[in-house]
């Protein structure tokens, strides 16, 4: 199936996804609009949000299946397997953060059912984000996630710390547009043009970078690096994991990173395939200090909260390392860990909820201590997500992190591969504390775990994600061969402007 994306009709095609998520923003804007405020309004936004992110899954579904392809000389927006597994990622992201919001936000007495339009817009922004194939339409995308996100972070009005984690993230988030966008109208300037691939050719025909492209390339990476809390880009992260309800971490975690590295991965192997040196060396630099700095910082935290904070600036790191050898091995592994990280890290935040309150920030290696006896499922899950995060055997996470070693070692890129081996060695020091707590030491008296209860979305949601991370890491091949063809396709659209464009 082609898709003429120069005909507006064609255009609506290309974006059905986006498309149909943004109209159901709308309705869920005016339902909100038209209903009060009560815990019964909050949940029919909520379903009405689902639903939506149901209709724009479907939607991805049918370009993907029908093989949908663009052609036409005004594309702005990429048809391929690479844009498809990465929007399927973001929106398994936001389905999970809408379920494990439903009863969250009831219990802690948030009912402005606005919460729920913003995670559909900031989802806009993130499909956006990941199918661009012009920098304009990638910025806009940013800046719709952007914005939507902020909020979210600080939604829990009756906390000083929530509101402190938005105008933390505000602030530095401002900074990261201005280098990002700084670094797009550099590019443009000596390129001439704002789409990945015109940049490209016009990259291409000199015998090396010029001098304000690699300007704009290191605006790039600095505005990128902000977004994905990569040190030392990553002074927001710890705090505003920390301060913001605790979906929202999730989905901040999760969905952000996806859109971000996808988005990266297309503007490095497309607009800079012919340079690689000069983006693999700051990479290599920004993915060792991640992973040294996100690892060596969690060992000191005691709050399960900010442990996962900073254990997922070391994530961004081992992602980063994904992404130095620049081949389709490479590619094919940041698709895979960006999916394992997402199932992982909201298994852990949903169970994360269930351990404390107003937060969550009081959840300790102390206060959960003990869990297994009381409550053995979520005790199991949490030791579950723990080792997948870890990179154990047997779990989802261990595949993801094998895949990037292969493609580091396969591009000769040995001393990230070393540091990404003594990094998730140093992890196991933060990692199986919590599991040892869980089942090796006695709980405390009026543990704050003993009533907390969530509703039954939530803990279906929580049940298939450590499901599928263990089944994924048993049998990976559901999970390895969209990446790889994603990958594959990622690179026949970055070397598109060599072919005609109409076929």
């Amino acid at each position: 199936m082609t898709i003429d994306v120069a005909h507006p009709l064609g255009m609506m095609l290309a974006l059905l996804p986006e498309v149909v998520l943004s109209l159901f923003a709308v309705l869920a804007l005016l339902v909100t609009a038209w209903r009060h405020r009560t815990a019964v309004d909050s949940r029919m936004v909520g379903w009405v949000s689902l639903a939506g992110l149901l209709a724009a899954a479907a939607a991805l579904a049918w370009l993907w299946l029908g093989e949908a392809r663009a052609f036409g000389i005004t594309r702005m927006v990429v048809l391929d397997e690479f844009r498809y597994a990465a929007a399927g990622i973001i929106l398994i992201s936001a389905i999970a953060t809408v379920l494990l919001s439903l009863t969250y936000l009831q219990r802690e007495r948030m009912l402005a059912p606005e919460y729920y339009v913003l995670v559909l817009f900031g989802t806009v922004g993130m499909l956006f984000l990941a199918g661009a194939d012009d920098m304009m339409v990638l910025f806009l995308g940013l800046e719709v996630m952007s914005i939507a996100v902020y909020v979210l972070a600080g939604y829990d009005r009756s906390s000083v710390y929530s509101a402190e984690a938005a105008l933390k993230y505000f602030l530095i988030g401002a900074f990261a547009s201005a280098f990002l966008l700084y670094g797009i109208a550099l590019i443009y300037g000596v390129s001439g043009s704002t789409s990945l691939i015109g940049a490209s050719r016009a990259l291409h025909a000199g015998v090396g970078l010029p001098v304000m492209g690699a300007l704009g390339l290191g605006f790039l990476l600095i505005g990128f690096g902000f977004k994905v809390a990569a040190v030392p880009f990553h002074m927001w992260a710890p705090d505003v994991y920390e301060g913001a309800p605790t979906p929202v971490t999730g989905f901040m975690a999760t969905g952000v990173k996806v859109a971000a590295f996808a988005s990266l991965t297309r503007v490095l192997t497309t607009s800079f395939a012919a340079h690689p040196a000069a983006w693999q060396a700051p990479l290599t630099v920004l993915a060792i200090l991640s992973m040294v700095v996100g690892n060596l910082v969690a060992l000191s935290q005691r709050s399960l909260k900010r442990m996962l904070a900073y254990s997922s600036i070391a994530h961004a790191g081992y992602l980063l390392a994904a992404l130095l050898p620049g081949t389709h091995l490479g590619a094919a592994s940041t698709l895979v860990y960006l999916l394992a990280y997402a199932l992982t890290s909201l298994a852990a935040f949903g169970l994360l909820s269930v351990l404390g309150s107003d937060g969550e920030r009081a959840v300790t290696l102390d206060s959960i201590a003990g869990l297994a006896g009381r409550r053995p499922w979520v005790a199991a899950g949490l030791s579950i997500t723990m080792l997948s995060l870890l990179g154990f055997p047997g779990t989802f996470g261990f595949m993801g992190k094998w895949m990037i070693l292969l493609g580091l070692t396969g591009a000769g890129h040995w001393v990230a591969a070393v540091v990404l081996v003594l990094a998730s060695l140093v992890s196991a020091g933060y990692y199986l504390p919590v599991i040892m707590a869980v089942y090796m030491r006695p709980a405390a008296e009026g543990a704050p775990f003993d009533g907390i209860r969530i509703g039954a979305p939530a803990a279906v949601t929580i049940a298939l994600a450590v499901a599928l991370v263990v089944m994924l890491g048993l049998w990976p091949t559901p999970a390895m061969s969209p990446a790889q063809m994603g990958a594959a396709s990622l690179f026949e659209t970055a070397s598109g402007w060599m072919l005609p464009l109409a076929r």
